[in-house]
């Protein structure tokens, strides 16, 4: 199925199951409303001493009264979880369409100093981030974020990256639901950070419970079973309710100080079961999915089992809100202090796996956003880890460019040593097959489908420079900015790093003379080093390189086309040195000589 179909399949399957769970809330409700009608009716009828058996109707009407809130939780929250999928969809659908500005570009990741990173586009708005990130988790996002920024040069990483991805995106529907449910119970970046602190420190509450807390509640359930039977007058189990009540306010700070310490982590990661849930639902293939998968069920510890136990303990302490709920829940078993030793028994089983868990349900939340890319673009290729050639790519195009106007050229490198010389006319295409280059590159040591028919790599780190700025409180002047860039480039290829290098347009702040000159003394430096890569310029002279060291410099070029008054532009990369320019015809045709 083609990804535009499918997203108006699975629209239309979440509108109705929307108006399914509408529909049951309001049924809820009305059985809340009934349900709560009685239980005043019979107590009243206690109260009026007409019959005894009334008081136990009217705690039968309570208990099923906080059922149906739960119940009403529940559906509350699967209507959350709905309304994100359907907003996902939609999301996805406009995506196709050439909307990709809905998504978050990862702004914070944006580094001016980074190798390749702020040249090449890959953060911020309009970015590769936004194109490909769908990610929930704080860790997930991060994790994306760098594997783009730091690319591994292991081909069994790459290669494992892909095998999940490839199986991820045979299964669009269960990505979805991860998404929805991880966006309905948004997972907060600050509690992300406060995990191993919350995890290890405890909740406040006793690690066994302090006995009493069983054994009062079990004696004052005997007074009520003996009140029942007239044995016993009210007033004694009564008293003992009153008595767990003391005992709860008497420890009310510690309640209060321990969830409100825990409450932010909790919250925060409500929806971790829910996930893990979800992804415990398959047993994958892909064998770095299924490393993920054992770190989350593996023998030890169960996430599943763990995360669900957290979630009646996080449902416990929500119902503390419920004034009613809460003095009779207390008074009949003293609620609040299980809680906190259930949180406590909870921490003290599961500290040391948590962790672990978050990492590898990050990691598994970076993989949807790999598969969800593939799945939108099933024209793109999945990249070929090899040694042959740094890379061999057929029909590679700009991914950030909308199909109906991007231009696809095959280009190839051999190995180290090789430089490219790019030259062409303003306009014509230099910069943006540049970037194309680059992107793609770092898409594929990601693990990432690529914007091509075809693409083979060999893992090799990457250096940029294409837009050096000046700073002028530094008193950096953008030659000198220019310089600098180069500088390290220079030093990382002598420290003995393989590179593949994109300068677009050397020593632009500098007279022509001086650029030339600079440029062919900086390239043929180049050519002793570890170093292989794409040069775009305006100097045509430096096609000369390709003359004198054929081995280790190539020409190739955009051309343009005159037609009377117009300049046409074909962005088809050619062999050999640019012939055409077009400053003069700009100039005029713009009225500016």
């Amino acid at each position: 199925m083609q990804p535009r179909d499918f997203y108006h399949q699975q629209l239309n399957e979440t509108r109705r199951a929307l108006e399914k769970a509408r529909g049951r809330r309001n049924a809820l409700t009305g059985v809340k409303i009934a349900l709560f009608a009685g239980m005043l009716v019979m107590l009243y009828l206690v109260a009026r001493r007409e019959a005894a058996a009334f008081g136990w109707g009217a705690l039968a009407a309570l208990g099923l009264f906080i059922r149906c809130n739960i119940a009403e939780s529940k559906l509350l929250a699967r209507a959350a979880f709905l309304r994100e999928r359907e907003k996902i969809v939609d999301e996805e659908m406009a995506y196709l369409d050439g909307e990709r500005r809905r998504f978050d570009g990862g702004e914070e990741f944006r580094d001016p100093a980074h190798p390749y990173s702020h040249d090449l586009d890959l953060f911020g708005d309009a970015s590769v981030f936004q194109s490909i990130n769908r990610t929930v988790t704080p860790h997930g996002k991060k994790k994306l974020a760098g594997w783009l920024a730091s690319p591994t040069l292991s081909p069994a990483d790459i290669r494992g990256r892909q095998e999940a991805a490839r199986e991820m995106a045979g299964r669009r529907a269960r990505g979805i639901d991860f998404r929805a449910i991880g966006r309905a119970r948004s997972l907060d970046a600050l509690a992300a950070d406060y995990v191993g602190q919350w995890a290890g420190e405890g909740g406040g509450g006793r690690r066994g419970g302090t006995p009493y807390i069983y054994a009062l509640p079990a004696a004052v359930a005997i007074g009520w079973a003996l009140c029942g039977a007239g044995v016993l007058p009210w007033s004694v189990p009564l008293a003992g309710a009153l008595l767990m009540l003391c005992l709860v306010a008497a420890r009310g700070k510690e309640i209060n100080r321990a969830h409100a310490r825990l409450d932010l982590f909790i919250r925060s990661f409500g929806a971790l079961d829910e996930l893990v849930a979800l992804l415990g639902q398959e047993t994958p293939r892909a064998a770095r999915s299924r490393e993920l998968h054992d770190a989350l069920f593996g023998k030890g510890h169960d996430a599943r089992a763990a995360f669900a136990s957290l979630r009646r303990t996080l449902e416990g302490f929500d119902q503390r809100g419920n004034i009613l709920a809460a003095i009779v829940l207390n008074g009949l078993y003293m609620k609040d202090l299980h809680l906190l030793a259930r949180l406590a028994r909870w921490q003290e089983a599961h500290a040391g796996a948590l962790p672990a868990w978050i990492e590898a349900i990050g990691e598994i939340d970076a993989l949807e956003s790999l598969a969800n890319h593939a799945f939108n673009h099933p024209g793109y290729a999945t990249p070929a880890v090899q040694e042959e050639r740094l890379l061999d790519a057929t029909a590679l195009g700009h991914p950030l460019l909308p199909d109906d106007r991007r231009v696809a050229n095959d280009f190839r490198v051999e190995g180290l040593h090789q430089f490219y010389i790019i030259t062409g006319a303003n306009m014509s295409g230099k910069s943006t097959f540049l970037r194309a280059v680059g992107v793609n590159l770092v898409m594929a040591h990601c693990g990432c489908a690529v914007c091509a028919d075809a693409f083979a790599f060999r893992p090799t780190r990457l250096f940029t420079s294409m837009r050096a700025t000046d700073d002028l409180s530094s008193g950096t002047s953008y030659f000198l900015a220019e310089l600098l860039r180069l500088k390290q480039l220079a030093e990382r290829a002598r420290g003995g790093e393989e590179l593949f290098v994109i300068l677009d347009e050397m020593l632009k702040g500098t007279n022509s003379v001086d650029k030339l000159n600079g440029s062919l003394r900086f390239l043929g430096g180049l050519r002793a080093l570890p170093v292989a890569g794409i040069i775009a310029t305006h100097d045509l002279q430096l096609g000369e390189l390709a003359t004198l060291h054929p081995g280790n410099y190539f020409n190739r070029c955009f051309e343009i086309a005159h037609e009377q008054d117009d300049i046409v532009y074909d962005y088809a990369l050619r062999d050999g040195v640019s012939k055409n320019m077009n400053a003069s015809i700009l100039l005029e045709k713009m009225g500016l000589c």
